[in-house]
């Protein structure tokens, strides 16, 4: 009797066993935060933390909307001090009756590489609906994503990494303690769900002026191959960077369909 039972109940145990796994791989980022951490210099080593930057949006120069991006807070995620990085994009009352949007990426990136250990995507643009997770497992060296569609049902979805990587909202954040030089080509590894190197370009050097103010800039063009940031396509991405330690950004334009959107800074905060 016994030894009739044994396999039965040893191949139920491996099969919990690889269900709990599962499980554990297939946690959300926002699952692996275990709570906020103090800031102390030894942790905190970017000029900008913290930070919140307001943008005005316009379409040609017709304003279509606003979006801010923040680096606000230092977490514990799976025992280590990341930052969390929230971008938001909002179309007006008067782009809402045509093309409405809501968009709100995630980043979380490690304190001390920068490198990205996962990011969120929840985005609204006229009939486009996007809501999904990735998180990154430098243990196995995966990435475990999740996708949900309108009904709320997942799909789940896993591949290899090639070591640390960036999210699109991560990579900005990755770049902007970089020296940068005009003529300067940085390649930067990113994971999409897929793995591709992201080349950033610096173009030139440009004074520019934005609600905000006026700022000496450099000029980077990431080869965006996939979704941007405030923007799910586009054509082509230039963003304006303050020349300076901080590497603020400006000014971001992105090519898309019709004409061009841009992004300008209206409001700089701590």
């Amino acid at each position: 009797m016994i030894a009739s039972v044994l396999p039965l109940f040893l191949a139920f145990a491996a099969s919990l066993s690889a269900q709990e796994a599962s499980t554990e791989a297939f946690r959300s980022p926002m699952e692996r935060v275990r709570g906020a951490l103090s800031v102390s210099s030894a942790i905190a080593k970017v000029p900008w933390f913290p930070e919140s930057l307001e943008f005005d949006i316009k379409w040609g120069i017709m304003a279509v909307g606003a979006a801010d991006m923040k680096m606000g807070e230092l977490l514990d995620y799976d025992g280590g001090p990341a930052y969390r990085i929230v971008s938001t994009a909002r179309s007006n009352g008067f782009c809402d009756t045509f093309y409405k949007v809501r968009d709100v990426n995630e980043s979380w990136v490690a304190a001390d590489d920068l490198r990205s250990l996962g990011y969120s995507k929840k985005l609204r643009e006229g009939g486009f609906f996007r809501d999904e997770w990735v998180a990154f497992d430098y243990a196995r060296k995966m990435f475990f994503s999740r996708r949900f569609d309108k009904d709320g049902r997942a799909a789940e979805s896993s591949g290899p990494i090639p070591g640390p990587v960036q999210d699109m909202l991560s990579s900005i954040y990755y770049l902007r303690p970089r020296a940068l030089k005009v003529g300067d080509e940085i390649v930067l590894d990113v994971n999409t769900k897929s793995n591709w190197p992201l080349v950033v370009k610096v173009l030139r050097r440009e004074k520019v002026r934005v609600p905000a103010g006026t700022f000496e800039t450099l000029v980077v063009e990431p080869g965006v191959r996939q979704e941007g940031i405030f923007v799910q396509k586009g054509k082509r991405l230039q963003v304006w960077l303050t020349d300076d330690e901080r590497h603020t950004p400006v000014q971001m334009k992105v090519e898309v369909f019709f004409g061009h959107v841009s992004a300008y800074l209206r409001k700089l905060g701590g």
